[in-house]
C-alpha cells in the first residue's frame, strides 16, 4: 500500500504542471517563450527577477530524498531514523519566487503522524540582500515566522533572528544536494538533528 501511495504521489507531482519533453537547465535566466512563463514543468525564472533568485532556483525540479532524523527511542537514547521523502521545487509569481512541497513518511517512535507534509515560499529581497522564507506544515497547522536565507560560498543557509539553529544546503550539483538542520547546544557547539540526501528524480512521460 505504501509503495502504491508513493507511486501515485510521484505521478501527481509530475503531472500538476503538465508533462515535459525535456526540462531545461536553470543555471541561467531563460528568456525565450516569455509570453508563456509556464511552458514547461516547474516554471522558469523571470528575466526581471533579482539575479540572486537563481540561488534557490537551482533546486527547481523533483527530488527523491532520504531523510535522517536524530530522535530519542523508548529508552531515551538518541538514534538515527531513516525515512523516504519527495521534494518538489518550482517557480511561482511569474518566476519571481520559489515554492517547495515536501512529503515524508515517518517511522520514528515519536511520530506525530505517519506522513509529514510541508510547503515553503522563498523570495529574494533586493533591499536587504537576503532571502525571505515562510514555511507551513501539516503538524502545527500554521505559518512559521519569517526566516532569512543567504548564500555563503557555495552553500545556502537559512536561520532566524535567534541564531540558535540553522539549515544548510550544501554539495549542490545538477543531480544532487545535501541538507542539514543544526541547533546550538548548551556548550555553544552546533549539533546536527536532521539530514537529507536528495537526488534528481527520473521523470518519464
Amino acid at each position: 500500500m505504501k509503495r502504491y501511495f508513493m507511486a501515485i504521489l510521484v505521478l501527481s507531482l509530475l503531472n500538476c504542471n503538465g508533462t515535459s519533453n525535456g526540462k531545461k537547465e536553470t543555471t541561467e535566466i531563460e528568456t525565450e517563450n516569455n509570453n508563456d512563463p509556464y511552458n514547461y514543468d516547474y516554471g522558469m525564472i523571470n528575466p526581471e527577477a533579482p539575479k540572486q533568485t537563481i540561488e534557490f532556483g537551482q533546486l527547481v525540479g523533483l527530488w527523491d530524498c532520504v531523510s535522517k532524523d536524530l530522535v530519542k527511542d523508548e529508552n531515551g537514547n538518541e538514534k538515527w531514523y531513516t525515512n523516504k521523502a519527495f521534494w518538489k521545487w518550482e517557480y511561482i509569481l511569474g518566476g519571481h519566487a520559489i515554492l517547495n512541497n515536501w512529503w515524508q513518511e515517518d517511522n520514528s517512535p515519536n511520530a506525530v503522524t505517519k506522513e509529514y507534509f510541508a510547503s515553503g515560499v522563498f523570495i529574494f529581497n533586493p533591499e536587504t540582500a537576503l532571502w525571505e522564507i515562510t514555511v507551513m506544515n501539516s503538524r502545527p497547522h500554521k505559518l512559521s515566522s519569517q526566516f532569512q536565507g543567504n548564500r555563503m560560498d557555495d552553500n545556502l543557509k537559512i536561520s532566524d533572528t535567534t541564531k540558535t539553529w540553522q539549515i544548510t544546503f550544501h554539495n549542490i550539483t545538477n543531480d544532487s544536494f545535501q541538507w542539514k538542520y543544526e541547533i546550538v547546544t548548551e556548550e555553544g557547539n552546533w549539533k546536527t538533528l536532521s539530514e537529507i540526501n536528495a537526488k534528481k528524480a527520473i521523470e518519464t512521460e
